[in-house]
């Protein structure tokens, strides 16, 4: 096998729920040793969050002993599982000995809570002054809000997202996707891999402190952009002032999202309608004059769009080079051609059974040409690998595992 672009790189991992876990699954299918830190006896609270994975399949009811969370066994790929009691004194002392040996830790608790346990990144430092400590939190670790608790859907109103999703009739909605939960791991990963290099170039270690709240915000430049501007940047349903037209039109079967934002897409259009005859009219000259004009547009479109099928009006509209494309459901996208092409859609296994008929993952979306990285090991067993870590990494005896485990340890 080719050796991963992150081999020899040791990750701790105290995270949970989303942000944090799907950050460590990217370095671990970059090729780092992430080794997932979990209360001893129950683990990660997603091991037993629905649906269930086991070699009967997937339910919303565990069909076997084996069964595990689905969102662990996505989440925990490519990670090492180690049970360890943080609040337990000698378990302190033991996670101080892993910080020593390990090059990065990533934690996602509140601000405050590494302090309470006696690991500060000032205390880390002083441990390891090589470790890079990444922190993932709703509102960072300085500002009047750091205390605050949040969630994604508390992060995409605060930040001014859903201040633009939706229709200027409607409330403001929650993005369909977890997108302040999915964003602030990418920033992290960014944030840890630029801490490696320069450590690499003669540096000590850093503290990554990354916040929901920021990083969300980073993906509204364009609206920032009309705000400054002096428009006020408004909900606008699947339009959007970039382009006209640029919005979702329902088809005889499903809907097609057509963006035009360029004079170029709207000649290309205007050929797919077979309205080439609108080139020469000066309501639609320019971006701006056809911005004006936005109602007329879209409602030649729609009629254009609503006697043909999704596919049909996709297959027109693309042999013209018109940016467009269907709205899939996610079903749809499971077995979606271009993503089985580019290994999306990846098949979960289970650590024990092996492939769990029917349940499906998403696959590395950062793709290497010359030398392919993919999630290829599966979510582990709870404390799978203590005998590994405590033996190979801390030198622990049999006789002194077989004790922490007594004593609720580990």
């Amino acid at each position: 096998m080719t050796q991963k672009p992150l081999s020899g790189v040791v990750v701790l991992d105290l995270t949970r729920y989303l942000a944090g876990p799907y950050c460590t699954l990217l370095l671990g299918g970059l090729g780092a040793e992430v080794i997932k830190i979990e209360p001893p006896g129950k683990g990660d609270l997603h091991r037993q969050f629905p649906p269930f994975g086991g070699p009967q399949g997937t339910a919303y009811q565990r069909q076997t002993a084996d069964d595990m969370g689905v969102t662990l066994l996505h989440r925990a790929r490519n990670k090492k599982s180690i049970t360890l009691d943080l609040y337990h004194p000698e378990g302190r002392e033991l996670f101080k000995a892993l910080c020593r040996k390990a090059d990065v830790m990533v934690e996602n608790y509140s601000p405050g809570v590494m302090d309470e346990m006696g690991v500060s990144y000032a205390a880390l430092k002083e441990l390891n002054p090589a470790l890079i400590l990444c922190s993932i939190s709703g509102f960072g670790q300085t500002g009047p809000l750091r205390e605050w608790r949040a969630y994604d859907p508390v992060i995409q109103s605060m930040s001014g997202i859903a201040s633009v999703t939706g229709f200027p009739d409607h409330p403001p909605v929650r993005c369909g996707a977890a997108i302040s939960d999915t964003v602030a791991p990418l920033f992290a990963v960014i944030g840890i891999l630029a801490a490696l290099r320069r450590r690499e170039q003669g540096g000590t270690g850093e503290w990554v402190d990354v916040a929901m709240l920021d990083t969300s915000f980073f993906l509204l430049p364009e609206l920032l952009e009309y705000l400054n501007g002096g428009q006020e940047p408004r909900r606008r349903g699947s339009s959007h002032a970039a382009g006209t037209p640029l919005n979702t039109y329902p088809t005889r079967d499903g809907f097609v999202t057509i963006a035009v934002a360029t004079d170029k897409n709207w000649h290309c259009l205007l050929a797919a309608l077979e309205r080439e005859d609108l080139k020469a009219d000066a309501r639609f000259a320019t971006p701006l004059l056809r911005r004006e004009h936005i109602q007329v547009i879209d409602e030649m479109v729609a009629a254009w769009v609503q006697d043909r099928t999704t596919a049909d009006a996709v297959t027109v509209l693309q042999r013209h080079d018109v940016p467009a494309g269907p709205v899939h459901t996610l079903p749809e996208l499971l077995h979606h051609p271009q993503l089985l092409a580019r290994q999306m859609v990846i098949d979960l296994e289970h650590p024990v059974t092996g492939p769990i008929p029917g349940a499906k993952g998403f696959g590395m979306p950062i793709r290497f040409v010359e030398q392919p990285v993919q999630f290829d090991q599966p979510g582990p067993l709870l404390g799978a690998h203590n005998e590994e870590i405590y033996q190979n990494m801390l030198g622990i005896s049999d006789a002194a595992l077989a004790e922490l485990r007594t004593k609720g340890v580990i």
